[in-house]
C-alpha cells in the first residue's frame, strides 16, 4: 500500500508540473444547460450527455474554473490507479504484479495526453470493473457478476456512444460461455436502467429526433467525412511501440484466456480513437494495455530477458521527450487573453445581454456568465457549420447580440473556421464594428 501511494502521489505530481487542457465542452455545455439551453435542440453536439447535459453535471457539480478541473483530473487518476491495483492483485494474484502495472500506467498515463480532461478521462473508471465483473462472470457464470458488468457497461454508454460496440461483444461472449437465457438476462437487467434513464430524459425534452440526428446520424455521415484527423507516422510509431509490445502477452498458454480477455477491452475501448486520433483517445484503453505489458514482461523475464533492456530505453527515449516539451503550468484556452477579453465582454454587457464569439473562445460564455444570441450554440467546427450555420444566423438575426468577439485567423486541422461560415461572417461585418484588438481576437459592437 505504502508503494502503490507513491505511485499516486508521483503520477499527480507529473501531472501538476505540465500543461493542462480541460476540453471547453466541459465548461461551456453544462452552463449553457443549466441555463435553458435544450441539449440537442438548442446546443448542437455529436456526444452522448454523461455529465455535461443530464440535469446534475459538470457545472452544478462545481467545476467551472480550470483549478478545480485539474483537481478532477487528479480525482480521476487515483481512482483508476486504486482500481488498477485491486483488480490487478485478484486476476494476476499477486501484490507485485499490481504494483508494477501500477508503474506502467504512471509511466503512460500523462504521455498519452494524460494532461487533458475530456471524456475519455471518465471511461476508465466504468470500463475497468466493466472487464473485471465480466471476465469472473466468464470464469464462473455467477449472476451478480454478469449484472455488475451489465451495469458498468450501461454507465459507461451513457458518456460515449463508442462504448457500444464493446457491449455487443461482451454480451455475445458472456451468453455463448453457457447458452443460458438467464445469463442474457441478468446482463440486461444490469445494462438497462442507465441508457434507459438517459432515454427518458431525451424524451421527457421532446428531442429524440434532434438526439438521433446529431448522436447517430451526423457522426456517421457529416462528421465521418469531413471531422476525421488521420495519424501522423510519429504518433503511429509511438502507439504501435507502446501498444504493440503487450502483443506478446498472448504467447503464454496459461494465461492466455486471461489475455485474450485483456485484449477484448483494449481493442474496444480503442473506437474512441477510431474518428479522431488524439492520444487523449488512448485513454480508455491504455489500463489494459498496462495489464497485458505487465504479462508480457513476465513471460520476456523468462523466456526473452533482453526484450526488456530495449522496452526500458525506448519507455525512457519517449518519456524524456515528452517532459521537455510539456512541463510548465499552461493552462490551454484559459490564459491571460482570455481573461482580458472576458474583462471586456462584461465591461460592454450587461448580465441579461447576449454576446457572439466568431471562430474563437466558444467558452467564453460560461466565462463571462453570457449567453449566445437566440440560445443557439455550437462549435464552430467546419463539420458542424456545414449542417448549423443557417440556424446560428437566424439567432443572430432575430436576436442581436450586444458583443461579437472574431478572430478571422482561427483554425482547425488547418482550416479557416470563419470561411466555413460566409453568410455570418457578413452579417457580422455589415452590422458590427471592430473597437478593440486582444492578440487575435477582436473586440466588436454594433455599428
Amino acid at each position: 500500500m505504502i508503494f502503490l501511494l507513491i505511485l499516486i502521489a508521483t503520477n499527480v505530481f507529473l501531472l501538476s508540473r505540465i500543461t493542462f487542457f480541460p476540453y471547453p465542452e466541459l465548461f461551456v455545455y453544462p452552463y449553457l444547460t443549466n441555463h435553458g439551453l435544450i441539449p440537442y435542440k438548442n446546443i448542437f453536439d455529436q456526444h452522448f450527455p454523461g455529465l455535461m447535459f443530464f440535469p446534475v453535471n459538470l457545472n452544478n457539480l462545481g467545476m467551472v474554473i480550470p483549478e478545480i478541473a485539474r483537481y478532477w483530473q487528479y480525482g480521476l487518476v487515483i481512482i483508476i490507479q486504486i482500481l488498477l491495483f485491486f483488480i490487478a492483485k485478484k486476476i494476476f494474484n499477486s501484490s507485485k504484479k499490481a504494483i508494477l502495472v501500477n508503474l506502467v500506467f504512471l509511466a503512460w498515463q500523462p504521455f498519452f495526453e494524460g494532461w487533458v480532461l475530456w471524456i475519455d478521462s471518465f471511461l476508465p473508471l466504468f470500463l475497468l470493473p466493466a472487464f473485471y465483473f465480466s471476465y469472473e462472470a466468464w470464469k464462473n457464470g455467477k449472476a451478480k457478476n454478469i449484472y455488475l458488468s451489465g451495469l458498468f457497461l450501461g454507465i459507461g454508454l451513457v458518456f460515449k456512444q463508442v462504448v457500444a460496440p464493446l457491449v455487443v461483444v461482451v454480451f455475445i461472449l458472456l451468453f455463448l460461455r453457457r447458452r443460458n437465457v438467464k445469463d442474457a438476462l441478468w446482463f440486461l437487467i444490469g445494462f438497462l436502467p442507465f441508457p434507459l434513464l438517459m432515454l427518458e430524459y431525451i424524451f421527457s425534452k421532446g428531442i429524440f429526433t434532434d438526439f438521433w440526428y446529431w448522436t447517430v446520424i451526423f457522426n456517421l455521415t457529416t462528421f465521418a467525412q469531413y471531422g476525421k484527423l488521420a495519424p501522423t507516422f510519429s504518433e503511429l510509431f509511438r502507439v504501435f511501440s507502446v501498444y504493440g509490445f503487450s502483443i506478446f502477452a498472448l504467447i503464454n498458454k496459461k494465461s492466455r484466456n486471461l489475455a485474450v480477455w485483456i485484449g477484448i477491452f483494449a481493442l474496444g475501448a480503442l473506437f474512441s480513437s477510431n474518428a479522431r486520433f488524439d492520444f487523449v483517445h488512448f485513454q480508455p484503453s491504455l489500463p489494459f494495455i498496462c495489464l497485458l505489458t505487465v504479462m508480457t514482461l513476465e513471460f520476456c523475464w523468462r523466456k526473452a530477458k533482453f526484450l526488456i533492456p530495449i522496452y526500458i530505453i525506448g519507455s525512457s527515449i519517449f518519456l524524456f521527450t515528452f517532459y521537455k516539451g510539456n512541463l510548465g503550468n499552461k493552462v490551454f484556452f484559459f490564459g491571460d487573453s482570455e481573461k482580458r477579453i472576458v474583462v471586456e465582454i462584461q465591461k460592454l454587457s450587461g448580465p441579461n445581454d447576449k454576446i457572439f464569439t466568431l471562430g474563437t473562445l466558444p467558452h467564453i460564455y460560461q466565462m463571462a456568465d453570457r449567453l449566445p444570441p437566440g440560445n443557439v450554440f455550437v462549435f464552430q467546427f467546419p463539420w458542424f457549420m456545414m449542417k448549423a450555420e443557417d440556424r446560428v444566423l437566424a439567432g443572430l438575426i432575430n436576436d442581436p447580440p450586444r458583443v461579437v468577439i472574431r478572430d478571422l485567423t482561427a483554425e482547425v486541422d488547418d482550416k479557416n473556421l470563419v470561411s466555413f461560415m460566409p453568410k455570418i461572417s457578413d452579417y457580422v461585418k455589415e452590422n458590427y464594428k471592430v473597437i478593440d484588438k486582444i492578440d487575435s481576437t477582436e473586440i466588436m459592437i454594433k455599428k
